[in-house]
């Protein structure tokens, strides 16, 4: 469950609102100037996307979730496609399996 508090930060949640009102419980009516954001399903990234959570929209009359899709940056695409692991970069770069064990153990300066 997420909130939006009166000072207009989001997300909030029910711990939040606690920390103002420590009886609060979720079903009770919100403090003045809460407000409560409906739930909704972030739309699937296509290959070469980022999805990203915005502040809330309105929809019929509630706060609601709000995802916006982008397309990635060329450095997100490097980082995206970029080797995985330190020995994965080594082998990119043309080192045998023995240099990098060589390397691992320190036997190589």
């Amino acid at each position: 469950m997420y909130f939006i508090s009166p000072d207009n930060e989001y997300p909030r949640h029910i711990g939040d609102i606690q920390l103002v009102e420590p009886s609060y419980k979720y079903g009770d009516a919100l403090p003045d100037g809460w407000v409560e954001v409906a739930d909704a399903t972030p739309p699937t990234a296509g290959t070469d996307e980022v999805v990203y959570e915005d502040f809330p929209t309105e929809v019929d009359g509630l706060m609601t979730r709000n995802f916006v899709t982008r397309p990635m940056t060329a450095e997100e695409i490097e980082r995206r496609d970029a080797p995985e692991t330190a020995k994965a970069k080594l082998l990119a770069l043309g080192l045998t399996e023995v240099e990098i064990e060589a390397l691992a153990r320190g036997l190589v300066r």
